[in-house]
């Protein structure tokens, strides 16, 4: 292991499993509204160790040929995919729910599934980043950025042109909470997707990644077409969470899925 991937390494230990462990241990101790708090924390905390899961599957099967073999390198790239999340967690806020003050501290359920799904969404696009062979972590964190920056850009849109975040934090709807996940989960897929494969140049990359956007953008303008129409109302304040949660969010995975079909892997 060369310097810069010892440093590296040691960073994001500190800003992975132990940003992890300690905001964990804080989340704990917040008083939540309704007494769900210890739900929604398992929820997050469920999808966390699915996202490590995936990120761990990935850099055994489909990582750079230096990497599939290395307990040491392994471990950098896992504990950097954390950081990555952790960082990417800080961020959620800013499109519209929060994983402390939403899920945790108001007991929000639909909140926790959104960040839930969030969390997936980015592992995705982390392992994405991830497949291939390549020079070093830096195109890693290239191609993972380049994924995670369009999830969040997608992300805003639907909160921007749909109901879907007052639906998740205001009304506190379950479903949309789902639905939320689950796009975002699914926007991730094709994302990390778009961004897999061998490196050559960061050209060939932006090139490549291109590809995955029309189904994104496709999925997003039916998630807002959706919103439009799943959103609460007054006569129906708790939409019924099998049709108007699980139902949806199987939509999406399908067509995440069904694109994904239609897309050569790298070899």
């Amino acid at each position: 292991m060369s310097p810069d991937e010892a440093i590296v390494t040691v960073i994001a230990v500190v800003f992975g499993p132990l940003w992890w462990a300690v905001w964990l241990f804080q989340m704990s101790r917040v008083q939540a509204a309704g007494g769900r708090r210890r739900h929604n924390l398992a929820t997050i905390a469920i999808a966390l160790a699915a996202s490590t899961a995936a990120i761990l599957y990935i850099l055994n099967t489909a990582a750079s040929f230096d990497v599939v073999d290395a307990p040491m390198y392994q471990f950098m790239y896992v504990v950097l995919g954390l950081a990555w999340m952790s960082v990417c967690c800080t961020t959620f806020a800013f499109a519209g729910v929060s994983p402390r003050d939403d899920a945790i501290e108001r007991g929000n359920q639909g909140a926790a599934s959104a960040i839930a799904g969030a969390l997936l969404a980015v592992a995705f696009c982390y392992a994405g980043g991830n497949v291939g062979d390549g020079p070093g972590w830096w195109v890693v964190v290239f191609a993972a950025g380049l994924a995670t920056a369009t999830l969040m850009i997608a992300w805003i849109a639907i909160a921007r042109f749909s109901p879907v975040t007052d639906a998740v934090t205001i009304d506190r709807d379950p479903a949309a909470g789902v639905r939320l996940g689950a796009i975002l989960a699914s926007c991730g897929l094709l994302l990390g997707r778009g961004v897999a494969g061998d490196w050559f140049s960061a050209a060939e990359t932006v090139s490549d990644f291109l590809t995955a956007l029309p189904p994104v953008a496709a999925l997003a303008i039916l998630s807002i077409a959706v919103e439009r129409i799943a959103k609460p109302t007054p006569d129906r304040p708790r939409a019924p969470i099998v049709a108007f949660g699980v139902l949806p969010s199987i939509l999406y995975l399908a067509v995440a899925i069904g694109a994904l079909s239609f897309i050569r892997w790298p070899e």
